[in-house]
């Protein structure tokens, strides 16, 4: 599926590329911008909104338990009124009587005058002595088997809260409602307190989104608000009774057909043990982000007309593009034909002028380079001639080294028929020795063959210096010497240089030992002569050279050895030289021993 797209891909023309490319991508960019900008703004919006709500309800809550603690404040001063109960108590004989009582008792009215937050205070009474007045009134039958009555009488002098227009007041007003006792407990009346609307609408600032509920029945306080116009009682009970228990929590909600959030803080007055109140803040969602929606509708059309005129741009250079392509693409059909000079019709220092450069340099480079593959093919000829004459003088001259092997053993033999056995020792030693430098590969040999080449090296060189040069090899029992493989002529080189550079200038009798011994994880080769030494600035000056590409006469033989050493086993291992000036030398060879080689 890959391939395919890549291979649609590529038979569309660049312009068309750029252009198709230019509008999947401004398209669905602003589409994903728009669409992020809208979720992010409105989500910012409504939490905004919301936060404000949760405050504006808690507010209200506040203000509403200010009004109501004073109804119950001045009810428990009328509950505790001792000259009420008596009123209240006494049989009355004449109308006078009752008026002068009336006359000499005029707190609730003090009470209605100090405290703005009351409307009305009103006493009912089942004294048939009594006479009906502002502040107190008689039960009549209609008053005993009404709700909040009864429900008065059943609470025992316990507050209860009522809404509505009920006979407690001739509007719709919230009640503050009690049974009066006196000091013996007999009832005297019910005490009815209304809370002023005036206070109450203060509280909510005649906003219409703002509403208070008591038991789940909506207070209709603002004088703008009606039911049938802005809120439906039973539709907002049920979504507060649907609402989980708490004291303030939010809900998304369909209100009137509009969707919206409602925030409903729920609490109870002071001494209420079962009535609760709520402050409720309706937020309808279009009003919330109509004016944000509005101002990305404006975004869009704007981003809309950036596009149509991005892609007015975008053709006018796809179009530029797709000419000097057009031309490059000529030059280069021309320079396939055959024909080897470039036009200069393109300019400029772009990729396509960068290309139209580079084109001209590469057939100028071919033309050159038709021009040295026949120079080169004449002076081949001449070469291969002057190579063919030496070829044949080479072969005319060569000597096989086979032939050079097979004379020293003629030599050995005649030498033993002859009865010098000791001539025929060293010569058969140095076959010995020719033998195996004809065998060297390069591939790593046993131990014990390397050993053996220097024995025989050491013995030749011992009769050479007839007696004065003597040597030891000693090998550690842990070494498995016919087994263990190292490269071929590491010890060689070192040897030879004990000989040329320190007993060779020594008068005395000289001696070599090399000893080959198990150390940790590794092997370590050691050959020490007691020549004449070196002096420790001549030996900084060697352990640096070989670790450099400095050629000495002195280091160069060794030089190998440590390279090849730390080519072919590791950086950890090589050859470390020590000596002391007219004592003698020592040559460390470091090799790895876990796994051999």
């Amino acid at each position: 599926m890959r391939n395919k797209v890549t291979l649609c891909l590529n038979n569309i023309k660049i312009r068309n590329k750029l252009i198709i490319t230019y509008l999947i991508v401004a398209i669905a960019t602003v589409s994903i911008v728009c669409i992020y900008l809208t979720n992010r703004m409105n989500s910012i919006i409504v939490n905004k909104a919301i936060t404000e709500a949760e405050k504006n309800v808690g507010i209200i809550e506040y203000r509403m338990k200010e009004v109501f603690k004073v109804a119950t404040r001045v009810s428990d001063m009328i509950y505790t009124d001792y000259n009420l109960q008596g009123i209240l108590t006494s049989k009355y004989e004449s109308t006078l009587d009752v008026y002068n009582a009336y006359n000499d008792y005029d707190i609730l009215g003090t009470y209605l005058k100090y405290y703005n937050e009351l409307w009305d205070i009103t006493i009912f009474s089942e004294n048939d002595t009594l006479l009906p007045s502002k502040n107190i009134s008689r039960v009549n039958d209609e008053i005993r088997q009404s709700k909040w009555y009864q429900d008065a009488l059943e609470g025992d002098g316990k507050i209860r809260w009522y809404y509505g227009n009920n006979m407690l007041s001739e509007n719709n007003c919230v009640s503050l409602v009690r049974l009066l006792k006196n000091n013996r407990g007999q009832q005297v009346g019910v005490l009815a307190i209304n809370i002023s609307n005036i206070a109450l609408r203060s509280i909510n600032n005649d906003d219409s989104s703002n509403h208070m509920s008591l038991n789940g029945d909506i207070m209709l306080l603002n004088k703008k608000i009606n039911i049938s116009q802005n809120i439906s009682q039973n539709n907002l009970r049920k979504i507060i009774k649907k609402s989980d228990d708490g004291k303030q929590y939010v809900i998304d909600a369909i209100f009137e057909g509009k969707e919206c959030y409602m925030v409903i803080n729920s609490f109870k007055a002071d001494k209420s043990l079962s009535d609760e109140f709520q402050s409720i803040v309706i937020l309808p969602l279009d009003s919330i982000v109509g004016q944000t929606n509005k101002a990305i509708y404006s975004s869009f059309y704007i981003a809309i007309l950036a596009i149509i005129f991005s892609l007015i741009i975008i053709l006018y250079f796809s179009k530029n593009i797709s000419h000097r392509i057009n031309l490059l693409s000529s030059e280069m059909r021309r320079v396939v034909n055959g024909d080897l000079y470039v036009s200069d019709k393109i300019y400029g220092n772009d990729e396509i002028g960068q290309l139209h450069i580079d084109l001209k340099k590469m057939v100028e480079s071919i033309r050159n380079l038709i021009d040295r593959v026949y120079k080169q093919e004449v002076n081949e000829e001449k070469l291969k001639a002057s190579q063919r004459e030496a070829e044949f003088k080479m072969l005319s001259n060569q000597i096989n080294p086979h032939f050079l092997y097979n004379t020293l053993e003629t030599i050995r033999m005649k030498a033993l028929l002859k009865g010098d056995k000791e001539t025929s020792d060293i010569v058969k030693k140095l076959g010995k020795i020719m033998r195996r430098n004809l065998e060297v590969s390069g591939k790593p040999v046993t131990l014990d063959s390397e050993v053996e080449l220097i024995r025989n090296y050491l013995e030749i060189q011992s009769m050479r210096f007839e007696g004065m040069v003597k040597f030891e090899i000693i090998i550690d029992d842990e070494i498995n010497a016919k087994e263990y493989m190292i490269l071929p002529l590491l010890l060689q080189p070192v040897v030879e240089n004990a000989f040329v550079h320190g007993l060779e200038e020594k008068k005395e009798k000289g001696t070599i030992l090399i000893n080959i011994y198990k150390c940790n994880n590794t092997i370590n080769i050691c050959v020490e002569d007691n020549g004449v030494g070196i002096d420790e600035e001549k030996l900084i000056m060697l352990n640096k050279a070989l670790h450099t590409k400095q050629d000495t006469s002195k280091s160069i033989g060794m030089r190998n050895v440590n390279q090849r050493i730390k080519i072919y086993y590791g950086k950890s291992y090589g050859v470390y030289i020590e000596s002391v000036l007219k004592v003698g030398t020592r040559v460390i060879i470091t090799l790895p021993y876990i796994g051999g080689i």
